[in-house]
């Protein structure tokens, strides 16, 4: 495990930078299933 405070290296940066944008897209793309349905 990796100490929060020691900066990662690139490849590891580069990993978590594409994993947080799968992430977001994900997020967008199921954006309106996560909407309480109307008459909620």
């Amino acid at each position: 495990m990796t100490d929060p405070l020691t900066p990662e290296s690139g490849d590891e940066q580069a990993r978590h930078d594409h994993d947080d944008e799968l992430a977001d897209e994900w997020g967008r793309e199921s954006f309106p299933a996560s909407d309480p349905p109307a008459d909620y």
